[in-house]
Order: structure tokens, then sequence, then C-alpha cells
């Protein structure tokens, strides 16, 4: 009867410790698969939403008004053209939505400046007095400021370039 005795408790706690051990697997089954649907929901969900978000920024954006910043003093350019002297003058200013994005501008002025002046001075004289020409210019013009702000502040932001005055002589 001890021997009984002993053989039914052992018997009992194996049957008891085989049920918890299966109760704790499955629990820790659970909590995994409920913590990695939780991890796809915030990495994978707020992904989608952070993607909305930016595309409101730029909706709301879209809706503000413009802001031009004259970029003075006008640009005076030198070339010589069959061994004479001729002059370009032009004054610019630029057109943006993003406030932040101006307020860079006004802030690296100088580096923009100096781009402007090397852009302008490595331009054909002949090719300036086509409205082509102007066009391409103002392209130019807007790549390399934008290039500048992309550099200095992470994004570009500015819109136009707008040419106010530009004189030939």
């Amino acid at each position: 009867m001890a021997e009984e005795d002993g053989l039914d408790i052992g018997a009992e706690e194996g049957k008891s410790g085989g049920k918890k051990k299966l109760i704790i697997i499955v629990l820790l089954v659970l909590v995994l698969v409920g913590g990695g649907a939780a991890a796809y929901f915030l990495f994978f969900s707020g992904s989608d939403e952070g993607g909305e978000s930016a595309e409101a920024a730029e909706a709301a954006l879209a809706n503000e008004p413009s802001i031009y910043l004259a970029l003075d003093p006008a640009f005076v350019i030198d070339f010589m053209v069959d061994g004479r002297q001729r002059y370009v003058q032009l004054n610019m200013a630029v057109k943006s939505k993003n406030t932040a994005q101006v307020d860079a501008v006004t802030l690296h002025m100088p580096l923009i400046r100096n781009s402007l002046v090397l852009l302008f001075s490595s331009q054909s004289f002949d090719d300036l007095q086509s409205a082509d020409g102007k066009e391409a210019l103002k392209k130019a013009s807007l790549d390399a400021i934008n290039g500048i702000l992309e550099q200095e502040t992470g994004q570009g932001g500015i819109d136009a370039v707008l040419f106010t005055n530009f004189v030939m002589q």
C-alpha cells in the first residue's frame, strides 16, 4: 500500500506537471502571436498613416499663397563677344509656398548667389538673346537653387525662378 501511495502521488504529479507545461506553452504561443500581430500593425500600419500625413501636408501646402523673395542686388555679368565687352543685368525672384524654404534661401544667400554667378557667367551671350536660352537659364537657375537647398536642408521647395528684369547690352 505504501508503494501504491508513492506511485499514485508520483503519477498525479506527472500528469499535473504535463498539464501545466501544456498550458504554459499555449500561453507563450498566444503571447508571441499577439506580440507579432501588434508589431505588424504598429510598423506597417504606421507607415501608411505617415504617407497619408505627408500627402495631407503637401495638399495643405498647395492651398497656401505663394511667397516671393527678390534676390537683390541685381546680377551683372560681363561677356567678351567678338572682342567687345558685353553685359547682362539680371534681376531675379524666387517663388515658393514653403515659408521655411524661403527662409533657407535667405540664410544661404551667399552660397546661392555664388552658384548663380558661376552659372550665368558660363552661358553664351548669343544663347541668352533667344527666348529658349532664357527659359533654359531659368530652369538651370531653379535646379541650382533647389540643389543647394537639398544639400543644406534636405529638401528643395522652390517652385519657380522669375526674371523680373533682363537687360543685355
